[in-house]
């Protein structure tokens, strides 16, 4: 096998002339463009080579010349070796301000398009928001210490940190308490990673552990259970193996402006900052214009966390999801919350559908659609076919927004309007809305 050669090291010094769209200043030097991480327009620095391609190379900033003046000081100790967050030298109007001129760039770029109206950006607390997260373990034999964070960046290493910010501080803050239970486990040594589920009212951590753990080790865990506030579940193998330590737990969030109550299984898709979540739903309905007329598709639904509070408003509304799972919970919270006027289906939205009972011989005036990553070019050529006149897609890449608006735009609707949601503070990750209408 061919070993892969060094990279000469190379040392620059950089103006960089603006982001792109991970977050990196991007400036140019012997024909080719330049990703420094950690710099921001208008700075000049010094920088280290980490990557080099035929057109663009990568390097890790060493030493700033000239200080943007949008630069702060970074809240947490672990900065720019922790993975996790990329944009805390920016403040958080600054981040909102960058995000919101990446999707205008997506839309000029792909869709050669702007809405008619640019909406308000969505806005919370940055700090102590998530409630989902995948944290690594790992159990450093000469320091005789289990380490629980987020990787480093660009490695497999754990980060060494006693807290971490951006987590919900029912766990953010007791990183190395965490770290002192699993420590005291006989199976400290096989113990890769643990999922975080915060509802509002409980914490889930779900242990994934390569070796079966023994009586004494459940006793510790317990004990520390008790002590954190937290519910231990445990997975031995893939997710049909993730138990309950002790009993199983109902993880509950609520949707007030609605009167709403969802119940989720730790792990369940559900929005990792509940505060932006609540704005995003009321945003989403008011943007949908709802009357009691209205027929209402809702497509990649998972729980129904807006299936259920658009019910509220309209004659019927169908949601359609893939996982089984969440389909199930779907139908499950609907009954919780005596409504009657949903129905909710699986299907694989990037299959053929037009056999589907949803689908066949029926219209919708109004749609919703919250896709992944990878968007939803395939359910948007369905809609017209749907009878759909006024949609609201929320999207979590303004690559395949625009991608897919310029397909609307082709069939015949009109972008109206759009908007930002912080719904990652810190990170370059972008959540958007938009609202499109049919041509008529």
């Amino acid at each position: 096998m061919a070993r892969r050669r060094k990279l000469k090291e190379k040392i620059y010094e950089l103006d960089i002339e603006s982001l792109s769209h991970e977050g990196r200043g991007i400036s140019h030097y012997d024909n080719k463009i330049i990703f420094t991480r950690g710099a921001l327009p208008g700075e000049k620095v010094i920088a280290s080579r980490s990557l080099s391609r035929s057109k663009y190379e990568e390097a890790d900033m060493i030493e700033i010349l000239e200080k943007s003046p949008d630069r702060i000081k970074a809240k947490c100790e672990v900065y720019g070796v922790c993975g996790g967050c990329s944009f805390q030298h920016l403040s958080s109007e600054n981040q909102i301000s960058v995000k919101e001129s990446w999707l205008k760039s997506a839309f000029m770029g792909q869709a050669k398009s702007a809405p008619k109206k640019w909406l308000n950006p969505l806005q919370v607390d940055s700090w102590g928001y998530r409630r989902k997260a995948r944290l690594g373990v790992r159990y450093v034999a000469k320091k005789e210490k289990v380490l629980v964070g987020f990787r480093e960046r660009k490695s497999s290493f754990i980060t060494v940190m006693s807290r971490c910010e951006v987590l919900h501080p029912s766990l953010g803050e007791n990183l190395e308490l965490l770290g002192e239970c699993i420590g005291k486990l006989s199976i400290k040594t096989h113990v890769p990673q643990i999922e975080v589920a915060i509802a509002e009212l409980d914490t889930i951590l779900i242990l994934r552990h390569l070796e079966p753990l023994t009586k004494e080790d459940e006793v510790i865990l317990k004990e520390y259970g008790d002590k954190l506030a937290i519910t231990w579940y445990t997975q031995s193998g893939g997710l049909d193996t993730v138990r309950p330590l002790i009993d199983n737990i109902n993880l509950t969030y609520s949707i007030k402006d609605h009167n709403i109550e969802m119940t989720f299984l730790p792990n369940d898709f559900t929005q990792v900052n509940f505060e932006i979540n609540q704005k995003m739903i009321n945003l989403a309905i008011d943007l949908l214009e709802l009357d009691a007329d209205d027929e209402v598709i809702d497509l990649f639904c998972g729980l129904g966390n807006f299936t259920l509070p658009i019910s509220r408003y309209v004659k019927r509304v169908v949601g359609i999801e893939g996982d089984k799972g969440l389909v199930e919970r779907a139908k499950s919270n609907a009954i919780m919350n005596a409504i009657t006027n949903t129905s909710f289906y699986k299907a694989d939205l990037f299959d053929d559908v037009s056999g589907s009972e949803w689908f066949r011989g029926q219209k919708y005036n109004k749609a919703l659609i919250d896709p992944a990553r990878t968007g939803a070019i395939e359910i948007v050529e369905l809609l017209p076919k749907l009878g759909v006149e006024h949609l609201v897609y929320v999207s979590c890449n303004p690559a395949t927004l625009a991608r897919d608006t310029a397909r609307l735009i082709e069939l015949g609707f009109n972008l109206m309007s759009a908007g930002v949601m912080d719904m990652f503070p810190q990170t370059a990750h972008v959540e958007s809305i938009a609202v499109f209408k049919r041509k008529k």
